[in-house]
Formats: structure tokens, C-alpha cells, sequence
């Protein structure tokens, strides 16, 4: 099997000739450079033999256009991007949102990045478009105060959902167009600490399930759900439509055994704890390995971690997982 196939094979369910894998990691270095992070990616791609490359744009990417002012100073000493001036302060704020055009910014930038990461792996590896769900991208246009604007003035962060919804599926068209596989939809607000289920329902799922289908209407075959975080709404999304789910398994419920009893058949993505990978814990990360095939069967499982390594990365690590993958 290539990569492609044997990923496919996965998907549906069926058995492979080894079970597939893969691994990202941030390069705040150069990821503000359409050309320089796609070199990047694709040359560790190759390194590590991956069987799908996940794209690592910067974090901020989907709210660059809309004039939010960045700090990317601790990225590079193992920290996160923070935004210091968010572009909605006041609840007014949100129905000032545009529409963005794709093809101009940021946006245009990171198309261009996907754009030639596919050309770069080639046919054979299936690239995912990081997509950020639009309550994820509010969260970070008004550094956490929709919240508190969903509690007092919900149809005003209803109109920025709209437009950021309308804006985000635009850019999962035109970026399976470009050629990617699918789309790495990260929902980073889907918990119990942040909203019940209900409240997630009608500001998280109504804008989310449009992303969904543009991304499998436009040709999407490789379309995974990333749950970040603990204590996720995980009955609330498990059901999304798409091919694959992506959580923080050994670090929060569900199991993947208990996902399995409860009837739950979809592919698996993930099963691998970045604590050991960081830690250079290789018994460890073996015995997460060990617990995936056995509640599995080897089906319907690609071994991933369940978030981005934290960068600096140990690259010798994941060529020795690897290794380690493709003896099984």
C-alpha cells in the first residue's frame, strides 16, 4: 500500500498492511512564511516517513485579516502566541466583522502554504488543512470575552459567527482546491469548564456542521474532528460529519475502550500521549501504542498524538517511534 491507500484503508475500516501513523509539530520560526514553513513541513514529512502530513500554520492565521495585534515572543521558548489587542472588545463589535477574501492576507498566505505542501509531498501523502471552528476563532478574536458576550448579548456574537462561518468555509473550499485531502478541524471551546452542551449546540455545533459539509462537499475525503482539551463535550460531538475523531485520549474520557463499547465505530486518530513523546518516554509511548492496537484490532486507527508536540521537538523520538510502528 502508499500512503494514500493505506490511509483510506484505514478510514473505511479495513486492514492495512501496517498501521498508519503521524506527528506535527509548531515552527514559530517561520511559520508567518508561506514558502519556508511549507519546505519545512514536507522535509519533516519525509524524515519521519509519515503517512499524512497535518499543515502547522501559525495559530493566529484566522484572525490575522481581521485586525487583531500578535505577540509571538514565548512561542520560541516553548510558549504559545497571545493576542494583546483584540479586534472585538465590545459585544458592538462583533456585527463589524467583513466577510474576508481568501485570496488577500493572511488567508491568501496560508493558501499559498498548503498550495505547495501538497506539490512538495506529493500525491501519495494526504495533506490536512488546519481549520480552526468559528466559536474557536471568536474565542481568540476577542481574547475570551465571547463568553461573557454569549451570556448577555447573544445575537451580536450570532451575527460574527455568521460572518466568521461564511469566511471560514471559503477558506476549507479553496483549500481542498488547492489539493489537501481534508481538513484538521480544531474545536479548542468544546468543554465542560467553558460551555454545557446546550449553550455549545447553538454557538459551537450550528457554525461548525457548515464547515463540515463544505469541507466533504468540496471533495474532502480525510476530514478529522480535533476535541482539544479536558473534560470535552465529547457526546456532543461525536456524531460530527466527518471521517475521523481526534482527542486528548489517556488525558480525558472517553477511552478508546470505552468509545468502542459505547458503539462508537469511527476512525481514530490519535492514541498517543505528547507527555511521554516530550518526555522521551519510549516504554511509555510503546505501552500507549500497546493499548490502541488491543482496543482496536489494528482497524480503524492512525497512531497520532491527540495536539502539536511542543516545539523544540526531539525528531530522533519520532524516527524511533516510528521505527517502532512499522515493526508491529
Amino acid at each position: 500500500m502508499n500512503k494514500s491507500e493505506r490511509i483510506r484503508a484505514a478510514l473505511r475500516g479495513e486492514k492495512t498492511d501496517r498501521v498508519p501513523y503521524g506527528f506535527w509539530t509548531h515552527r514559530p520560526d517561520i511559520d508567518l512564511d508561506a514558502d519556508k514553513i511549507a519546505e519545512a513541513t514536507a522535509a519533516f514529512a519525509q524524515r519521519l516517513d509519515l503517512d499524512f502530513v497535518k499543515s502547522m500554520p501559525n495559530g493566529f492565521y484566522c484572525v490575522e485579516d481581521w485586525g487583531c495585534t500578535l505577540d509571538f515572543s514565548d512561542v520560541a521558548r516553548g510558549g504559545v502566541g497571545r493576542v494583546v489587542r483584540p479586534t472585538v472588545s465590545a459585544p458592538a463589535d462583533w456585527a463589524r466583522l467583513a466577510r474576508l477574501n481568501v485570496t488577500q492576507g493572511a488567508l491568501a498566505r496560508e493558501i499559498r502554504h498548503l498550495t505547495k505542501l501538497v506539490k512538495l509531498v506529493g500525491p501519495e501523502v494526504p495533506v490536512l488543512a488546519t481549520v480552526f471552528s468559528p466559536l474557536t476563532i471568536a474565542n481568540k478574536l476577542s481574547n475570551g470575552a465571547h463568553r461573557a458576550h454569549i451570556a448577555s448579548h447573544a445575537n451580536e456574537v450570532a451575527a460574527g459567527l455568521n460572518v466568521i462561518t461564511q469566511t471560514t468555509c471559503e477558506f476549507t473550499r479553496a483549500a481542498i482546491a488547492a489539493g489537501c485531502a481534508g481538513i484538521f478541524f480544531a474545536t479548542q471551546d468544546a468543554t465542560h469548564q467553558l460551555f454545557d452542551a446546550a449553550t455549545y449546540r447553538r454557538f459551537g455545533e450550528r457554525y461548525d456542521t457548515p464547515v463540515l459539509h463544505a469541507a466533504r462537499e468540496a471533495g474532502g475525503w480525510f476530514n478529522v474532528l480535533h476535541m482539544h482539551g479536558e473534560d470535552i463535550l465529547f457526546d456532543a460531538l461525536r456524531d460530527y460529519p466527518v471521517d475521523a475523531l481526534n482527542w486528548h485520549i489517556g488525558e480525558t474520557p472517553p477511552t478508546i475502550a470505552d468509545y468502542r463499547a459505547s458503539g462508537g465505530a469511527r476512525c481514530i486518530v490519535g492514541g498517543l500521549q505528547r507527555g511521554f513523546i516530550t518526555q522521551r518516554n519510549l516504554d511509555a509511548v510503546m505501552g500507549d501504542i500497546q493499548i490502541a492496537m488491543n482496543h482496536t484490532q489494528g482497524r480503524s486507527i492512525i497512531l497520532a498524538p491527540a495536539c502539536v508536540i511542543r516545539h523544540p521537538v526531539d525528531e530522533q523520538m519520532l524516527i524511533d517511534i516510528g521505527n517502532r510502528i512499522k515493526s508491529l
